[in-house]
């Protein structure tokens, strides 16, 4: 088992994976920031979001600190295309975890952190929450504020100084279904994802990932 003092870190962009993010780096681990983009932003509004935060949580880490930028659109593309509708936000996440896993054979850590806050979205309800078990049984998965209500990660952003780059605004995901799943069935998911080749997603989103060093 790989237990170094680092982990791969969901950075979405809003407010709750960047203090997730703090609050490990608190505890003396290092962030190896993950996030995902979608190539309707032109302007690389979530791009520039995520660098202005990255640069805040650096002040609280003497450590050099890096972010992968992986280009979403295809993969999505491939959920929306071939698989059920309703299934997408859970796919996608799933996906995102498997990234972050593989990404963490590369950078030598088993450890996974994400921003859940339990309900907050379609992907964090209970069910939708179990639905992620059988993909990361080898993983450390934390969720550091899976129990905190909205304002009280409000006032934590406040106070280190990160809310405003946090709030502004930036392009969202344009792959939601209308009416995402809240309660996904795992044998649903694994029909859906056996139409797709996961593995190719998955290799081909780190083999063309961006990486930024700070």
């Amino acid at each position: 088992m790989i237990t170094v003092r680092k982990f791969i870190s969901l950075l979405s962009g809003g407010l709750d994976s960047p203090i997730a993010a703090y609050l490990m780096i608190k505890r003396g681990f290092t962030p190896i920031f993950l996030t995902f983009l979608t190539s309707d932003d032109y302007e690389y509004s979530m791009k520039k979001k995520v660098i202005k935060i990255v640069k805040i949580l650096s002040k609280f880490t003497n450590d050099d600190l890096k972010i992968y930028f992986i280009n979403h659109d295809n993969n999505l593309e491939g959920f929306k295309q071939v698989c059920d509708r309703k299934l997408t936000c859970v796919l996608c996440k799933r996906l995102m975890l498997r990234i972050a896993k593989q990404l963490g054979k590369i950078e030598e850590t088993n450890i996974i952190v994400t921003g859940d806050i339990l309900g907050e979205q379609a992907s964090q309800t209970l069910d939708n929450l179990y639905s992620y078990n059988n993909i990361i049984q080898d993983s450390i998965l934390l969720r550091p504020i899976i129990g905190c209500d909205k304002q009280e990660v409000i006032n934590i952003n406040k106070q280190i100084g990160s809310y405003q780059a946090s709030s502004d605004a930036s392009a969202g995901c344009q792959f939601n279904p209308q009416y995402p799943e809240t309660h996904a069935k795992l044998n649903e998911i694994e029909d859906s994802e056996e139409k797709i080749s996961i593995f190719d997603l998955v290799e081909n989103s780190i083999k063309n990932a961006e990486i930024l060093k700070f």
